[in-house]
């Protein structure tokens, strides 16, 4: 069976007539919109009329009034917009028509149109202004910047004067209104004083001044009762050691009673260096004065006890009227306390008054001050504008830039006929191609000599293509599975089989599942990892764990033999095979791996999978196989992402079932 003669020309000429239409609509459509975009824009910048630009730098000096030599800050921008003000640019046209300007240089608005050309740009920091002028007259431009500093001279200088004898009135003025109130504040402070009975001073006030006094006396008080309370307690001390105290040493009556016996003693002392004890004891003399010494310590002891009894009782005398002169004093402190509050209150009040009148002396002799000045400054009416840089008459045009405005316009051309291609093109779309039915013809057993008849190569037409190139183009036929037919190669096999047919359904390939082992399997979230290069997690059913041989390494292949080698691609299609024959299916011969793959993504592609997605579900898909999906699926929307449903109803049915 071959196609039919002609049948290949007429259908590779009609793609290549539609190739060539399509292709001059489109060199038809950009060259008519980019040239009549470049036309219109090369028109518009061409016809736009010169502008020129003329500048000039000016010093204006505009002192502000109180400090001389010093320039205005906060007021120096807001009086430079006195250069681009109407009354001004009305005296400045003024002047240029004294200089001769046409009047009709400057149109019907003369004040208008200098104000539209102008442009004032103070510089930061500094008391120079830029002025810039636009506009087509270049001539025009140079002269009204050349004639704006006498014009702008002269109003300165009013404006500066008026300004000027404005303030002054002003700040007499407020000077006087000053003077008013601290009058009446310096009178409400001395009559407040004189009702209230507060001195200026805070110690000249009687009740402060007797409290004071009263607190010193305390003072002294406190000292002088402890210092008793300290004697008392020395005596007590002493007196209950047994001990002398030194204010009882200084009784005169026991002094001299301890200086006649201690004269007793030395006389005894040189009796008994002269004479022997036994003629000490029987003379007289020496007897008598034994006597009166022992007369004198007997003495000499009471008057200690004497002395010491009234050393304490004075020393109680002193701490108790001590303590007396101290609670006397505390309560005349305690009674001389709500008048000093009083006092004090008054003197508050005193002091608010003080600080109100202080502060408007405060004011009124900075405004003193500035009145002074004022009067005293001689140039507060003076506004100097100098020219730093004069203005000439331009050249060259500063705006337009033809030449970036024309590169501008191209490439706004092109851009826009790329557009205009495109949009054309989305509304010129052919239609889907029919695929016509193919013409056959058949050969006949005397093909041979048929040919043999026909004329030499030079003269009969080109052989026909072999029947393999006329197919070549349609897609190879899938073998696929029914969900029934997949559950119940799932049911007729166990063990490794059943892992191999399962892996197949779910889109893996060979080495992929012969490279599977025990640690891929996550049974606690149902994951299977798959490694290589297309390395995936994919979602696999719960009872795929059941199939793994207990015992099996976790780092090895699970597909092994009995010998322990791991399994061929042979070994996977001999258990296919097997699974399909004890399933009784009726396509075993045509069934392999590649039959369980593509059953795994045309069930994706049934669900609006899209093919650029599939390699990330099932690894890399042949171009065949990519076609004859298309073929199958044509008319299936394609999803635009989420999760699609991985596991086909044959996977999650329990085999075992």
């Amino acid at each position: 069976m071959l196609p039919g003669p002609g049948a290949g020309s007429s259908a590779d000429a009609q793609p290549a007539a539609v190739a060539r239409r399509g292709n001059r609509r489109r060199l038809l459509v950009f060259a008519a919109t980019f040239v009549a975009a470049l036309v219109i824009g090369q028109i518009w910048n061409f016809s736009r009329a010169p502008e020129y630009l003329a500048q000039t730098r000016l010093q204006a000096t505009l002192p502000e009034v109180g400090r001389a030599g010093r320039s205005a800050s906060s007021a120096y921008e807001n009086k430079l917009q006195l250069l681009n003000s109407r009354p001004l640019l009305a005296r400045l046209a003024d002047a240029l028509l004294a200089q001769g300007v046409p009047a009709a240089k400057l149109g019907d608005d003369p004040a208008g149109r200098l104000q539209a050309m102008l442009q004032v740009r103070p510089v930061a920091g500094t008391e120079v202004v830029e002025v810039q002028a636009t506009g087509p007259d270049p001539g025009l431009l140079a002269d009204a910047l050349n004639a704006l500093p006498g014009v702008v001279r002269q109003e300165l200088a009013s404006r500066q004067a008026g300004e000027a004898d404005a303030q002054l009135q002003a700040a007499r003025q407020e000077l006087a209104r000053l003077d008013r109130t601290a009058a009446e504040r310096r009178a409400r402070l001395e009559n407040f004083r004189q009702h209230a009975g507060v001195l200026a001073e805070r110690d000249d006030n009687e009740a402060v001044a007797q409290l004071k006094r009263v607190n010193q006396a305390l003072n002294v008080a406190v000292e002088k009762e402890s210092a008793a309370e300290a004697r008392l307690r020395a005596i007590r001390e002493a007196a209950a050691q047994g001990k002398v105290s030194t204010q009882v040493r200084a009784d005169p009556t026991l002094t001299v009673l301890e200086t006649r016996a201690s004269q007793l003693r030395e006389e005894l002392k040189e009796l008994e260096r002269g004479w022997t004890p036994d003629f000490l004891a029987k003379d007289p003399q020496a007897r008598a004065m034994r006597s009166r010494l022992a007369e004198l310590e007997r003495q000499i002891a009471e008057q200690r006890v004497v002395s010491q009894q009234a050393a304490l009782q004075s020393a109680q005398e002193d701490f108790d009227s001590a303590r007396a002169q101290v609670e006397r004093l505390r309560e005349q402190a305690r009674a001389a306390r709500p008048e000093l509050l009083k006092t004090t209150q008054r003197m508050g009040e005193a002091k608010v008054y003080e600080e109100d009148l202080a502060q408007v002396d405060k004011a009124r002799r900075d405004l003193l001050e500035r009145v002074t000045r004022l009067e005293a400054d001689e140039q507060r009416r003076v506004a100097g504008v100098a020219v730093i840089e004069a203005a000439t008459v331009p050249g060259a045009p500063a705006r337009p830039d033809r030449v970036r405005d024309a590169v501008i316009v191209l490439v706004a051309a092109t851009l826009l006929a790329l557009a205009t291609t495109g949009v054309v093109e989305l509304f010129n779309r052919p239609p889907a191609p029919e695929v016509a039915p193919s013409t056959t013809v058949v050969l006949s057993p005397d093909w041979q000599a048929a040919r043999r008849a026909l004329p030499d190569a030079a003269d009969r037409p080109a052989p026909l293509p072999p029947p393999i190139d006329a197919y070549a183009a349609l897609p190879a036929p899938l073998h696929l599975l029914e969900q029934p037919e997949a559950a119940a190669l799932l049911a007729a096999c166990a063990g490794p089989a059943r892992l191999v047919c399962a892996a197949g359904l779910m889109g893996l390939s060979i080495p992929e599942a012969l490279a599977l082992r025990t640690q891929d399997f996550d049974s606690d979230r149902l994951q299977l990892q798959i490694g290589g290069a297309w390395a995936r997690q994919l979602p696999m059913p719960a009872w795929l764990p059941q199939t793994l041989a207990p015992g099996l390494p976790a780092d090895e292949p699970i597909l092994r033999d009995g010998a322990g080698n791991p399994w061929s691609q042979a070994d996977i299609a001999s258990a296919i095979v097997s699974a399909a024959l004890d399933a009784g299916l009726p396509q075993t011969a045509a069934l392999d791996w590649e039959a369980l793959r593509n059953t795994c993504i045309d069930w994706l592609v049934a669900q609006g999978v899209r093919y650029s997605e599939l390699p990330r579900l099932v690894g890399r898909v042949d171009t065949a196989a990519l076609h004859a999906l298309a073929a199958r699926h044509a008319q299936a929307a394609r999803a635009d992402g989420g999760t699609p449903d991985f596991l086909m109803p044959a996977l999650r049915l329990q085999p075992a079932a």
